[in-house]
């Protein structure tokens, strides 16, 4: 278990898969549901005037984005939302799907020439420990 402040209300708590406290997670998930409802009722509104009426701070409006739990229309010339590796123009998330494409095969490379070293690794040192252990010889009766 590792225990973290939080960093909206700065109380200490156990950490699992979140960054924010119970009950700061719970309020966030209200500011969510509130900022996805007016976007809703709203198309075509810009960031600033979301943050205007519902009260949600620009930035976790952001964040609602680049983690994906918001779209954007990309006929909502409003909201400018690009990758961060090539800046190609996205609707959510922080990465284009090329970029995410290229990441996910580099990382799978990387994991499997990992995975095949580490069998060498252990086949080299099984048969090392065959070649090093004493054996013992039957001889035939004639």
């Amino acid at each position: 278990m590792e225990l973290r402040n939080c960093p909206e209300c700065g109380s200490v708590f156990t950490y699992i898969r979140t960054n924010l406290c119970a009950a700061c997670l719970e309020k966030d998930e209200v500011d969510f549901k509130k900022v996805r409802t007016f976007i809703v009722r709203n198309r075509n509104v810009g960031i600033p005037k979301v943050s205007e009426e519902t009260g949600i701070s620009e930035e976790r409006i952001m964040r609602y984005i680049r983690e994906g739990r918001i779209s954007v229309a990309s006929s909502n010339e409003k909201i400018i939302l690009n990758c961060e590796v090539c800046g190609k123009s996205i609707t959510s998330g922080r990465l284009c799907e090329t970029c995410t494409e290229r990441l996910s095969s580099g990382l799978r490379k990387q994991v499997l020439e990992e995975n095949k070293k580490e069998l060498e690794e252990q086949h080299k040192e099984t048969v090392t420990k065959d070649e090093h252990t004493p054996r013992m010889h039957f001889w035939k009766k004639s």
